[in-house]
């Protein structure tokens, strides 16, 4: 299997909020590499939201600043349509911690794409092997672990496409970003090249998987010692 690492590949993003904490959380696997520096952003309190297809390394930051003046989800669309003349190239996720969701995706955008609106759950993909099946896949496994924690909810997601679609979703890079109000630590993991090469049957998400499994354990820890600092 060869990778092309030059080009925007398959990728699947899954954004999701929990109305009741104001927590807010992306999650990203992808073909091409280095997708955490470039496709998600998070404003806590107010939105997350991911710029993909063909990346626009403006549309994130203006879209978040678009959304801190007052603008709607959809007048935020509108507003990068008129700032993005190649808009019909990239695909577009917001959600905001109210839980109101505005998706686009460019009659453009790289192969089978699209996206998935669902409750407090929007997923986003473009490249796909399939053309709707991934996203709702997403969405039931998000749906289904409805008990658990939002980061994992989001890997959950993921791993579910992941399995389902196997050789034919390569993953060498992923992302996984989680906000919460009044929170002193966060979770903001990235990784790019897994362990193992793709060709070789490696998968970046499963790095990805085991990277959050040793964070989640220190969360705790090192909120409490950004206030409460004590010395060894």
């Amino acid at each position: 299997m060869n990778i092309d690492l030059t080009h925007e590949g398959t990728m699947l993003s899954v954004l999701a909020c929990e109305p009741a904490t104001g927590a807010l959380g992306i999650a990203l696997a992808s073909s091409s590499i280095a997708i955490g520096s470039r496709c998600p952003h998070i404003d806590t309190e107010r939105a997350a939201l991911t710029s993909q297809g063909f990346t626009n390394l403006k549309v994130g930051p203006l879209a978040l600043d678009l959304i801190r003046c007052g603008l709607t989800s959809a007048e935020v669309l509108e507003a990068l349509r008129q700032h993005d003349r190649w808009l019909e190239y990239r695909q577009i996720g917001i959600i905001r911690v109210d839980g109101l969701v505005a998706a686009y995706t460019g009659s453009m955008t790289r192969g089978r794409a699209g996206h998935h609106i669902g409750e407090n759950f929007l997923s986003l993909g473009n490249g796909l092997p399939e053309e709707g099946a991934p996203l709702e896949l997403a969405a039931a496994a998000y749906a289904e672990a409805a008990d658990q924690p939002i980061a994992e909810r989001l890997l959950l997601a993921l791993e579910a496409v992941k399995a389902s679609l196997g050789d034919s979703f390569p993953i060498v890079s992923g992302s996984l970003l989680v906000r919460a109000p009044r929170a002193e630590s966060q979770i903001d993991l990235r990784v790019d090249m897994p362990t193992q090469p793709v060709t070789e049957g490696g998968n970046g998400l499963a790095d990805l998987r085991r990277l959050y499994t040793a964070y989640l354990p220190l969360v705790d820890i090192y909120a409490t010692r950004s206030v409460a600092p004590q010395p060894f």
